[in-house]
Protein backbone atom coordinates (compact mmCIF):
# COMPACT_ATOMS: atom_id res chain seq x y z
CA UNK A 1 0.00 0.00 0.00
CA UNK A 2 2.86 2.13 0.53
CA UNK A 3 3.34 2.52 -3.52
CA UNK A 4 0.03 4.36 -3.48
CA UNK A 5 0.64 6.41 -0.59
CA UNK A 6 3.76 7.63 -2.43
CA UNK A 7 1.90 8.41 -5.56
CA UNK A 8 -0.84 10.12 -4.26
CA UNK A 9 2.22 12.57 -2.09
CA UNK A 10 3.62 12.66 -5.57
CA UNK A 11 0.66 14.12 -7.32
CA UNK A 12 -0.24 16.54 -3.98
CA UNK A 13 2.89 17.67 -4.20
CA UNK A 14 3.37 18.32 -7.76
CA UNK A 15 0.07 20.70 -8.02
CA UNK A 16 -1.07 17.95 -10.29
CA UNK A 17 -3.73 16.54 -7.86
CA UNK A 18 -7.13 18.01 -8.66
CA UNK A 19 -5.94 19.86 -11.90
CA UNK A 20 -8.55 20.54 -13.61
CA UNK A 21 -6.47 21.37 -17.09
CA UNK A 22 -7.81 20.67 -20.41
CA UNK A 23 -6.86 21.01 -23.91
CA UNK A 24 -8.75 21.40 -27.07
CA UNK A 25 -8.09 21.84 -30.70
CA UNK A 26 -10.46 24.29 -32.44
CA UNK A 27 -10.57 24.62 -35.53
CA UNK A 28 -11.61 28.43 -36.90
CA UNK A 29 -12.55 28.51 -40.35
CA UNK A 30 -12.19 31.81 -41.24
CA UNK A 31 -8.57 32.26 -40.04
CA UNK A 32 -6.58 33.08 -43.05
CA UNK A 33 -3.86 35.43 -41.80
CA UNK A 34 -0.98 36.51 -39.61
CA UNK A 35 -2.98 38.98 -38.49
CA UNK A 36 -6.14 37.02 -37.66
CA UNK A 37 -4.02 34.42 -35.65
CA UNK A 38 -2.28 37.20 -33.90
CA UNK A 39 -5.91 38.99 -32.68
CA UNK A 40 -7.10 35.28 -31.80
CA UNK A 41 -4.03 34.16 -29.96
CA UNK A 42 -3.12 37.91 -28.24
CA UNK A 43 -7.02 37.67 -26.74
CA UNK A 44 -7.33 34.15 -25.49
CA UNK A 45 -4.35 34.29 -23.77
CA UNK A 46 -5.52 37.69 -21.74
CA UNK A 47 -8.23 35.24 -20.47
CA UNK A 48 -8.46 33.84 -17.14
CA UNK A 49 -7.94 30.01 -16.53
CA UNK A 50 -6.06 30.12 -20.37
CA UNK A 51 -2.55 28.82 -20.34
CA UNK A 52 -1.44 28.54 -23.64
CA UNK A 53 -2.75 29.11 -27.17
CA UNK A 54 -0.90 27.66 -29.71
CA UNK A 55 -1.94 28.14 -33.65
CA UNK A 56 -1.89 25.79 -36.84
CA UNK A 57 -2.24 28.51 -39.73
CA UNK A 58 -2.14 26.20 -42.51
CA UNK A 59 -4.36 23.44 -40.81
CA UNK A 60 -6.56 26.61 -39.53
CA UNK A 61 -6.32 25.32 -36.12
CA UNK A 62 -6.14 26.47 -32.61
CA UNK A 63 -4.69 24.30 -29.54
CA UNK A 64 -5.97 26.07 -26.74
CA UNK A 65 -4.70 24.84 -22.97
CA UNK A 66 -7.00 26.20 -19.86
CA UNK A 67 -8.03 25.13 -16.70
CA UNK A 68 -11.75 24.23 -16.54
CA UNK A 69 -12.47 24.86 -13.13
CA UNK A 70 -11.66 28.78 -14.39
CA UNK A 71 -13.14 29.16 -17.85
CA UNK A 72 -15.21 27.21 -20.02
CA UNK A 73 -14.95 25.82 -23.60
CA UNK A 74 -18.47 28.08 -23.91
CA UNK A 75 -16.50 31.18 -22.63
CA UNK A 76 -13.60 30.92 -24.37
CA UNK A 77 -15.61 30.30 -27.80
CA UNK A 78 -17.63 33.24 -26.99
CA UNK A 79 -14.64 35.23 -27.45
CA UNK A 80 -13.69 33.82 -30.59
CA UNK A 81 -17.00 34.65 -31.73
CA UNK A 82 -17.08 38.23 -30.72
CA UNK A 83 -13.48 38.80 -32.66
CA UNK A 84 -16.03 37.82 -35.78
CA UNK A 85 -14.61 34.22 -36.08
CA UNK A 86 -16.31 30.98 -36.61
CA UNK A 87 -14.86 28.03 -35.10
CA UNK A 88 -15.78 24.15 -34.85
CA UNK A 89 -15.29 21.59 -31.93
CA UNK A 90 -14.56 18.06 -32.95
CA UNK A 91 -15.02 15.93 -30.03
Amino acid sequence: MSFYINEIKALMGSGKWGSQEATVTLIITNMKSDEDTRKLVNTLQTLPGVSSVVPFLSHRRLMITYNSSQITLETIGYHITKLGYHYIHKI
